[in-house]
């Protein structure tokens, strides 16, 4: 099926697709939950990056099923692609989370099951990525294998030792000794899918929903605590706004002053040290402002603001090929040739 929707892409012009896609996106269909606009700190990120990544991602390949246009499957099936180094990031987190809710639940753990479990996760996932399937009900679309002539993001065997490592790193770390110290009714949520919160009194749009999914979040002695595991750099710009988006989401719905809540970096490619984000976490109301900043500049670019419908003109490609090189969208951009090698 993935190949099959795929292969549409070698067979179509740029401007054929442009103009498939732009039929698409500027439909007057009735909003519905799923393509009402909302907002994330990730949204906010792409959009930074490249406006035509940010138009596939949120435009191209909504209403995947009504449309029943080959061009608007394939971009759906590039929206799925996953680096392999990613995977490695995703595969930790489901341990971290398998393992604090064994915590939760008075459960007990095994550590080197778990890891032993968790390097089986790593590589069913890799399996049903060759296979074109789903592994644990998602699908599974690894660039390695969307892009077979580009070079690998990281080297397979050392992939294999990364997992290993960062899981035992894991189990070591000053973040799961600070849950496990707190009494297993601290821990309120555990990477609950499509946490939210609503902001209110946004310009043209009233209201709109804030995605903010926290790894762990814990409520002891009327304090917060969010837990971020981190598997990479821990040191950029991006980190500190997360965090404020983060704090703005446990005030909003746990009703906990600002100052009550603390955001924990939890670096586990460094020997599993906490830290804090650069600069500090953002006051709850710097993090409102900002936004609301980013959601007034992806509104100015919309067509038809009831309709959330937007025309690819407004998102041109970007020229930066190094932002490219790892884009899953990048065979719909006709970027794969100019990126490789």
């Amino acid at each position: 099926m993935r190949d099959d929707d795929l292969r549409i892409l070698d067979h179509i012009s740029l401007r054929d697709l442009e103009i498939a896609l732009d039929l698409h996106t500027r439909e007057l269909a009735k909003v519905t939950e799923y393509t009402a606009f909302s907002w994330s700190i990730s949204r906010h990120r792409m959009f930074e990056r490249c406006k035509r990544q940010y138009y596939l991602n949120y435009y191209g390949a909504r209403r995947v099923r009504e449309a029943r246009e080959r061009v608007v499957s394939a971009v759906w099936w590039l929206k799925q692609v996953t680096l392999l180094s990613a995977w490695i990031g995703q595969v930790i987190h489901h341990l971290a989370a398998t393992a604090v809710r064994a915590h939760r639940d008075r459960q007990p753990i095994d550590e080197e099951e778990l890891i032993e479990q968790t390097l089986e996760y790593y590589h069913a996932g890799i399996y049903a990525s060759q296979r074109g399937a789903r592994h644990e009900g998602e699908w599974r679309v690894l660039f390695e294998h969307v892009y077979p002539n580009d070079p690998f993001s990281i080297d397979r065997d050392v992939a294999e030792v990364r997992v290993s490592d960062l899981a035992h790193t894991f189990f070591e770390s000053e973040a799961w000794e600070l849950i496990r110290s707190l009494p297993p009714q601290a821990v309120q949520e555990v990477d609950v899918s499509f946490q939210s919160f609503v902001l209110t009194e946004v310009p043209r749009l009233g209201e709109v929903r804030v995605f903010a999914v926290p790894d762990v979040l814990l409520l002891h002695d009327d304090k917060v605590i969010i837990v971020d595991w981190k598997t990479g750099d821990v040191t950029g710009r991006a980190l500190r706004e997360q965090a404020g988006i983060y704090r703005l989401y446990a005030q909003q719905v746990y009703g906990v002053p600002g100052e009550a809540i603390e955001i924990v970096l939890a670096n586990l490619d460094d020997y599993g040290e906490s830290v804090e984000p650069p600069g500090g976490v953002p006051s709850v109301e710097e993090s409102r402002a900002f936004a609301l900043s980013s959601i007034q500049d992806m509104v100015a670019l919309m067509e038809n603001v009831p309709y959330n419908t937007v025309s690819i003109k407004n998102f041109p490609r970007t020229e930066n090929l190094a932002l490219c090189q790892w884009c899953g969208f990048k065979r719909a951009c006709w970027r794969h040739e100019e990126t490789y090698g």
